[in-house]
This record gives structure tokens, C-alpha cells and sequence, in this order.
């Protein structure tokens, strides 16, 4: 597979909504570029660590053990679960209800790094590492500043988050949640 074909096809996936983006879009309101800065480097970051650990290690384990596949579809689909209920339910929600750590974990585990990871990405005789690391790293970073942006236009630089956004966002969540533990069964 040469780069471009690899890099239109993670773009593609990145770039429908899902548990990670759903987060940015949140995330937006407020923004000051400290924070743009940490939140696009959390994603890429993450991104980076669960693709290449899911190619390189789990790959084999989870195409040979089908339940261990069912077991991580069920985990992130239990996180992002949780992740929609906080969103429901808080109340006229601050700024600081997205956080560092929340994003992280869930776009590690986020399916889309597992797909990428166990389907897109390249044999290491195809392409060279280094190259596709910084193809998926500028890939994230573009579909994450994408959804950066797109929060902050569709929800303004209020400092609360509206309560019509946290529900459509809530309800995303929860469609992907029962997406995935579909998917597991």
C-alpha cells in the first residue's frame, strides 16, 4: 500500500463522528491555544500508542482469540457508555468536564484505532515506518483540529456547554456504545 491510499482511508475513518471527537467538539468551547495544543497532542499521542501497539503486538491475539476481541469491543464500549451517561446527566456543564485523562483513555479505546491498527495500516515491507507514523500522526492531528473547529463553530465560545449540544453529543455516545456491543456478539 503506498501513502496516499493509507492516508485517505485513515482520514476518512478519523473523520466520522465518534467517542473521540464527539470529545473534541465539546472540548472546544473555551479553547485557549495552551489547551488546543494539549488536547490535539493527547489524541495524537494516543492514536500513535494504540495503533502501534494493536499492529505490532495484539494483532495475532485477537485474530486467534476471539473472545479477548469481545472483551476490549465490551470495555470500550462500557467507557463510552459512562462517558454518555457524565454527559447526560451533568447539569449545566462547565468547560472543565472534558479532561485530559478522559480523552486519552477514550481514544485508546476508541475502535478506530484497533480498525486502523488491525486493517489499515501498512506491512512494514510496503512503506516505511517512520513514514507512515507521520502520515497517521498528520492525519490525526488534521481530523482532530477539524473537530476542534467544528465545535467551536457549532457551539460558539460559550462558557457552558448548551444543553441541546450535551444531549446530542450524549446521544452519539450512547448509539456508539450499543454499536459496539453489537459488534461484539
Amino acid at each position: 500500500m503506498h501513502l496516499l491510499p493509507f492516508a485517505a482511508s485513515v482520514f476518512t475513518l478519523l473523520i466520522l463522528p465518534g467517542p473521540t471527537n464527539a470529545i473534541l467538539a465539546i472540548a472546544s468551547q473555551g479553547l485557549t491555544s495552551r489547551r488546543a495544543i494539549m488536547l490535539l497532542a493527547t489524541v495524537v499521542f494516543a492514536y500513535l500508542a494504540i495503533v502501534l501497539s494493536v499492529s505490532a503486538l495484539a494483532a495475532p491475539i485477537l485474530r486467534d482469540h476471539p473472545a479477548i476481541s469481545q472483551a476490549v469491543k465490551l470495555a470500550s464500549a462500557t467507557w463510552v457508555f459512562y462517558l454518555a451517561l457524565r454527559l447526560w446527566g451533568v447539569g449545566s456543564s462547565p468547560v472543565t468536564v472534558v479532561r485530559i485523562r478522559q480523552l486519552a483513555i477514550t481514544t485508546l479505546l476508541n475502535p478506530k484505532g484497533f480498525i486502523i491498527g488491525l486493517t489499515i495500516i501498512p506491512p512494514a515491507q510496503q512503506a516505511s515506518s517512520i513514514a507512515v507514523v507521520a502520515v497517521l500522526a498528520s492525519m490525526v492531528l488534521l481530523t482532530s483540529a477539524v473537530w476542534l473547529s467544528m465545535g467551536r463553530i457549532v457551539l460558539g465560545d460559550e462558557k457552558q456547554i448548551p444543553l441541546f449540544a450535551r444531549r446530542c453529543s450524549s446521544a452519539a455516545l450512547f448509539v456508539f456504545s450499543a454499536a459496539l456491543t453489537v459488534s461484539a456478539f
